[in-house]
């Protein structure tokens, strides 16, 4: 099924990061996996597996969190990532990119957050973290880009992502992070993105975020299972 993410490339203006689930790392040299339909639970774990993609390039990472499990996709050639600089935090480096996943926990969205509504509780997360950075650096720059479904097939719309970015311009080594952001059962999953180098235009960070929205997916039991029983490699 095409899915694509809509208004990837409209411009609109408009407490530290929260609480981080750990995440530990397996990689496998396996192709992206497809559905099979075996009886199980996706365990909690925290553990995030990578698999290279079989055709082109590009790495899925499926992240096991029980029912809030869940899969997404980022392009690109080489892979690395660091979690000794910063205890508690895992960065990906794929080409000129840096990535960051983080679960924000229904619990810490539980002060801010008034509605049910899934684009309520996106825009007052965003709202949340922007408002953060105001304080620490008042001369912090905020685009909103605000919400965007994913587009089905048929035209209806499918899940739910907000887009911001936040810039210091002034800093002596400006570099725009973009966060990403979408709901899951015990949460919201915020994928935060930034160039590892100034040659990285707009264009390409846009470009990823929409190949990032395209795959991203909960995980089924069934997926898990299967992820699961790929071995990794050595």
């Amino acid at each position: 099924m095409r899915l694509v993410f809509l208004n990837a490339y409209r411009l609109s203006a408009k407490g530290p990061l929260p609480s981080v689930r750990r995440i530990r790392f397996v990689f496998s040299s396996a192709l992206f996996l497809c559905t099979v339909f075996l009886q199980s639970q996706c365990p909690d774990t925290g553990e995030t597996k990578v698999f290279k993609a079989a055709h082109g390039d590009g790495y899925y990472f499926y992240r096991f969190l029980g029912e809030s499990s869940f899969r997404y996709f980022l392009d690109g050639k080489t892979f690395s990532y660091n979690d000794k600089d910063d205890p508690g935090r895992t960065f990906i480096f794929i080409d000129d990119l840096a990535y960051e996943s983080i679960l924000v926990d229904r619990s810490d969205l539980a002060e801010y957050v008034k509605s049910t509504n899934p684009e309520d509780i996106l825009r007052a997360q965003a709202k949340n973290e922007q408002d953060h950075y105001k304080k620490l650096d008042p001369s912090m720059v905020i685009m909103d880009y605000g919400a965007s479904y994913r587009q089905n097939p048929d035209g209806s719309n499918d899940r739910l992502f907000y887009l911001w970015k936040k810039d210091n311009p002034h800093s002596k080594h400006p570099a725009p992070q973009y966060l990403c952001s979408t709901l899951v059962k015990d949460g919201v999953v915020m994928l935060s993105l930034f160039p590892a180098k100034a040659s990285v235009s707009e264009d390409d960070i846009l470009l990823q975020i929409q190949k990032y929205t395209s795959h991203f997916d909960v995980l089924s039991s069934d997926q898990c299972e299967k992820a699961l029983s790929v071995s990794a490699a050595h």
